[in-house]
């Protein structure tokens, strides 16, 4: 199942051209079409495309995505990005009534997903850089930088520029950064900026402000009927989302002229102070220029040359290979080893010198600890995607909840971590990620070296979207009031599903940023949340995601479809089969499999609430299949036995954390001390 190689599944919001193996060569190839209810035909935005003459590199241009300040357009920006960008490819759209949609302005375009939009347009295209796509806009154009700052994550927008105009008071306020719900409206609160929002982070910032600015006022305050916070203070905040830790920083002269940069993250976030009013000067394009200047990457080095088949270790077929092109004297690749332009004896005898021997360049296993040993931070109520809360089982009336976990980090690790998503139980009906069990065993783990996350998903009050077949499968046939209860918790298990396989892949999404080596996923949890780990481990990766359209459930769009992950081994505390069950029941398709994850099982045999012959049906199933397995059946245990003990082969106790450890560490092959 997961071990086999799915092909890379790619959602495409709104009317997307798949464009894989073309070009973008002008505005003909992009489609920025949208409908909102001033133009609920659907609207095109105009867009100008530029892109550098000669071939592309290897990697693709980098691309400068431009916003033009109110009452301006994309075409007027090109002179401004080609001054800034030479090397980049330029993207410059024009706005609906020639403006963005900010507070005080008549625009309600949803501009947003439009630059969702065209950021997945873009890295479908061989000659973009997918990894290097950034937004630059000036005064108007700048507000809806700031706005993408707070809401795109897609980990290609790798760099913000926001010229004259810093972060208002909407988008940052009580704390938090925030987007609207609905319609901007001056006279709401905060004109309607009311969802808490967590920027993704690991990206850069630059802000361009002039303390001499007459209409965006670098001190903050009212303007263009929004409320501004300090330049200062903006980025300030910016900073501390980053990641920055302390007060503010006092600022630097830039060289000899008379800018001034407050640098925060080695110069990944910056605010550049000078004094050109509402606009810019060559000294301030200069630096904005380096900052966004795009550093060639040096292959990495080959370590192992004579490893020629890349399997990790010096052997016998690489000899094979080698003796496969002795005497070659023309363009012999990799087995002219020393390089003098033949293979012949020496190449042979420097092979034969490391024959046997490991390479360094291959991946090294992560390392965990057995005891307790690193401090742990927590950054919490992380925002990892969206979803969509009924009145009653899929009504029309719906709100958007913000779905969250928290991260637990082994302060002073290394990179290279294993990484463990902690799913808690509750019937589908209640608990938290901040309860004291999944927190316990994310301390547990975080300590031994793993990232932990905690994670929230949608429950049963919370009405989550459900596809049609499921909810006519499920309530197929009539029930009393008992067996109604437990058909709800039936409905619940689809969202809570989708919502669970969405943090998975905002983890993998974000893997670099903590240090995460996705090779080593583990899922886990007890009672509901174990019924979601063997859940969402087992199915295939669209699964619960696409049964259900982004016209049904626009949330889907916040939920990082298209991005891979493989869960390595599983942790199930008194769970059971029964969403694996389900999805055979809705859709006839038996998902266990000879590919599953290794599975750890813990239950109670005296369990009344989740009885014990599911973990005997779960053991039977990972037996008759092949798959590595642990079992503890916990004689005369009931339901949620976290303090239960099982005796070693020496008789003394180990806590069920503790056979977790050394399951994990035995079928992931990790490096213990």
């Amino acid at each position: 199942m997961w071990s086999q190689r799915l092909s890379l599944f790619v959602w495409i919001v709104g009317m997307v051209t798949t464009v894989h193996g073309q070009m973008l060569q002008g505005s003909g190839d992009l489609n920025l079409e949208q409908s909102w209810p001033q133009e609920p035909d659907g609207w095109s935005y105009p867009v100008a495309v530029s892109v550098p003459p000669g071939e592309a590199p290897a990697q693709g241009f980098p691309v400068g995505v431009l916003l033009h300040g109110n009452g301006g357009n994309g075409f007027q920006m090109l002179n401004l990005g080609g001054n800034l960008l030479a090397d980049h490819i330029l993207v410059a759209p024009t706005g609906y009534l020639n403006s963005w949609n900010l507070c005080g302005e008549n625009s309600e375009a949803p501009d947003i997903a439009m630059l969702s939009d065209l950021v997945a347009q873009l890295s479908g295209f061989d000659n973009v850089d997918a990894n290097h796509i950034r937004l630059i806009g000036s005064s108007n154009g700048a507000g809806l930088v700031n706005q993408a700052f707070i809401e795109l994550d897609d980990p290609g927008v790798d760099a913000f520029v926001s010229i004259v105009s810093q972060m208002n008071e909407p988008q940052y306020h009580q704390g938090a950064f925030h987007r609207p719900s609905g319609v901007t409206n001056s006279p709401l609160p905060f004109c309607g900026y009311d969802q808490v929002v967590v920027p993704a982070q690991g990206r850069k910032y630059l802000s361009i402000c002039n303390h001499n600015d007459s209409v965006v006022p670098y001190d903050g305050g009212p303007a263009v009927g929004n409320f501004f916070l300090p330049a200062e203070v903006a980025i300030h905040q910016v900073a501390l989302q980053q990641g920055h830790v302390g007060p503010p920083v006092p600022g630097e002269s830039v060289g000899a002229s008379s800018l001034t940069a407050f640098r925060y993250l080695d110069d990944q976030v910056i605010l550049l102070r000078g004094g050109a009013g509402h606009g810019t000067s060559p000294n301030q394009m200069e630096f904005a220029a380096a900052f966004l200047a795009v550093e060639e990457e040096e292959p990495p080095a080959n370590e192992c040359p004579e490893d020629l088949d890349g399997d990790g270790v010096v052997s016998v077929g690489d000899i094979l290979l080698l003796l496969g092109e002795f005497g070659c004297a023309v363009e012999c690749g990799a087995a002219d080893l020393d390089a003098d332009g033949l293979v012949g004896v020496t190449d042979i005898l420097a092979m034969l010198n490391v024959f046997g021997t490991p390479c360094s360049s291959v991946d090294e296993v992560p390392g965990v600890t057995v005891d307790s040993t690193y401090a742990i931070s927590v950054d919490t109520a992380i925002v990892y995607a969206q979803g969509l809360s009924h009145a009653s089982w899929n009504s029309t009336a719906s709100t958007a909840l913000p779905l969250l976990l928290d991260v637990y980090q082994p302060q002073g690790a290394e990179g290279n971590r294993p990484a463990i998503v902690v799913i808690h139980g509750g019937g589908f009906t209640g608990g938290s990620r901040s309860g004291s069990r999944p927190v316990s065993q994310a301390e547990y783990f975080a300590s031994r070296g793993w990232v932990a996350f905690s994670i929230d998903y949608r429950l049963l009050p919370d009405f989550g979207t459900v596809p049609q077949e499921w909810a006519d499968s499920v309530f197929s046939a009539g029930a009393d009031s008992v067996e109604m209860a437990q058909l709800a918790q039936a409905m619940a298990i689809y969202p809570a599903h989708r919502d669970a396989k969405a943090a998975l892949r905002w983890v993998a999404a974000h893997a670099e940023g903590y240090s995460i080596n996705m090779d080593y996923l583990t899922v886990g949890g007890g009672s509901a949340g174990a019924i979601n780990s063997v859940g969402v481990s087992v199915t295939e990766l669209t699964d619960f995601t696409d049964e259900l359209t982004v016209a049904q459930d626009p949330t889907l769009a916040t939920t990082h479809l298209g991005q891979n992950y493989e869960v390595q081994t599983i942790l199930d505390f008194w769970g059971a089969p029964t969403s694996v069950n389900l999805w055979e029941g809705v859709y006839g398709v038996d998902r266990f499999d000879t590919g599953d994850p290794p599975l750890f099982i813990a239950h109670g045999t005296a369990d009344s609430t989740v009885v014990f012959s599911n973990g005997e049906m779960l053991q039977e199933t990972w037996e008759n299949h092949g798959i590595p397995h642990a079992f503890y059946p916990l004689e005369g245990a009931g339901h949620g036995p976290w303090d239960a003990t099982v005796p070693d082969d020496n008789g003394n106790p180990q806590t069920l954390f503790e056979l977790a450890f050394d399951f994990m560490v035995e079928q992931q092959a990790l490096s213990a001390e």
